[in-house]
């Protein structure tokens, strides 16, 4: 899920939310390195743990990474940042850069009926279901239904992602393509399916050819079920009774492009910041990552190919933004076009109900606290 709603969106004037004294007299880097440190520290006691990480980019480079608490905790193992955690729906955010890349390379028409790719879809009569809707929340794909469990929590092991296709490509569309904005994860399952059979890959290679490997992010991969994979974090629920326990399964093997990534907060800032201010995708790809969609009635989404986009109440974009939650992850990256500052942050739980501080630290307070220590925004600090 996309887990960031309007009350958390930050506002211009919310730039100088400095509220931990920037003190002058230290460098840069140790002005941000303390609060900042501090403010990982206040998301384990708040939120209850076990373990949180979180990076900033200004220009492309990282000037502040930070980890704190457990990786494991039966085995007391700690939080590195090279750990491997559950991103969720930020995953969305790399599938829509692949099926970007293989647009680049004339192996997807974004325009084009994505039956062409996945004939298993049904309803061809309701009029084309293309990527540059799907990226968008346009398709009329529907969503998982979380009131059911099976349906939102997969515990069947698929060897592949078409074999996974099987469950959702003969449901009806909920509306007419381009109606409506619906989020749904499983539009952008039948993105992954058609990027690899665009690319004769499968969707891990995919995204390793073009996306991973190009940008050097080592340790961004699919959270396959079964492999052995390094320094893979476990993962916790925080339950209503304010314990935190291991979490309820979920077999990632259905959803990787939609929310089955694992990666860490220096990974996905370095990812953010490229997409915006890199060149490895082209000037066409770049506009469609920052252009709000409208439905056929002109009715803006709040969403770009992608991409979340956060406006001020001037109507001005402040941001894009993409969040996730899935089991025993929260995961978050946003970035200001006007700073060119980027963050990310990763946590190894989510709430079985409530809302954790996580999202508001990450996508609020820790912009606000880079820019005061860079003397980017000196009102307030």
């Amino acid at each position: 899920m996309s887990h960031l709603p309007a009350s958390r969106r930050l506002a211009g004037a919310a730039l100088a939310l400095c509220v931990v004294a920037c003190a002058p007299a230290l460098s840069q880097e140790d002005a941000l390195n303390a609060p900042a440190d501090a403010l990982l520290a206040e998301i384990i006691a708040r939120d209850g743990g076990p373990g949180v990480m979180a990076a900033v980019a200004v220009d492309g480079e990282i000037v502040w990474s930070g980890v704190a608490g457990v990786a494991d905790l039966e085995a007391g193992v700690a939080m590195t940042p090279q750990t491997r955690l559950r991103i969720g729906s930020v995953s969305k955010t790399i599938t829509a850069a692949l099926v970007l890349r293989l647009a680049e390379q004339d192996l997807i028409d974004l325009d084009a009926d994505i039956r062409t790719l996945v004939p298993e879809l049904t309803e061809p009569t309701r009029g084309a279901v293309t990527p540059r809707l799907m990226a968008a929340h346009l398709s009329g794909i529907r969503q998982y239904d979380f009131s059911d469990y099976l349906d939102a929590n997969n515990v069947y092991f698929y060897p592949t992602l078409t074999e996974a296709l099987a469950r959702t490509a003969g449901d009806p569309l909920v509306h007419q393509p381009g109606e409506a904005h619906l989020y749904t994860s499983i539009g952008f399952n039948v993105l992954g399916v058609a990027a690899e059979r665009a690319s004769e890959l499968s969707f891990a290679e995919a995204v390793a050819r073009d996306v991973t490997g190009p940008l050097g992010l080592a340790d961004t991969l699919i959270d396959h079920p079964l492999n052995v994979i390094e320094r893979r974090s476990r993962f916790y629920t925080r339950f209503p009774d304010g314990v935190t326990r291991n979490t309820i399964w979920r077999d990632s093997s259905d959803y990787y492009p939609s929310g089955g990534m694992l990666s860490t907060a220096e990974d996905l800032v370095r990812f953010t910041a490229a997409t915006f201010d890199g060149d490895w995708l082209g000037p066409a790809s770049r506009a469609l990552l920052t252009a709000e969609t409208t439905s056929n009635a002109g009715v803006p989404t709040g969403y770009s190919f992608g991409w979340q986009v956060e406006r001020d109440d001037a109507g001005d974009i402040v941001s894009f933004a993409h969040g996730g939650e899935t089991n025993g992850a929260y995961a978050l990256v946003r970035y200001f076009p006007e700073t060119r500052l980027a963050v990310a942050g990763v946590m190894n739980a989510n709430f079985a109900t409530g809302e954790p501080y996580f999202f508001e630290a990450v996508g609020e307070v820790l912009p606000a606290l880079a820019l005061c220590a860079l003397g980017v925004a000196a009102e307030g600090c």
